[in-house]
C-alpha cells in the first residue's frame, strides 16, 4: 500500500520531498522483505519522479526568464 497519492505528492514542499525520498533510500539498504522493499521501491520512484519535474520544470522556468525576461519587465 502506498504511503502518498500523487495529489499528496503533487502539494509536497521541496523540502518534504528531499526527506521522504531520504528516508525512503535510506530504509531500502536495510530492507530484506521482498515485498515490503518492492513497496519502499515503488513509493521512491513516486517520490523521484516529482522532484525530477520540479528540477525540470524549475530549470525551464529560469531559462525562459533569462531570455525572454527583459520583455516582460518592460511591461511592468
Amino acid at each position: 500500500m502506498r504511503k502518498f497519492n500523487s495529489d499528496r505528492i503533487a502539494v509536497m514542499s521541496d523540502e518534504e520531498l528531499h526527506s521522504h525520498a531520504s528516508k525512503i533510500k535510506n530504509l531500502l539498504s536495510y530492507k530484506n522483505k521482498r515485498d515490503s522493499k518492492e513497496n519502499l521501491e515503488i513509493e521512491f520512484c513516486y517520490l523521484q519522479r516529482e522532484i525530477f519535474i520540479r528540477e525540470k520544470r524549475r530549470k525551464s522556468h529560469e531559462k525562459f526568464l533569462k531570455d525572454n525576461g527583459r520583455n516582460f519587465r518592460r511591461f511592468n
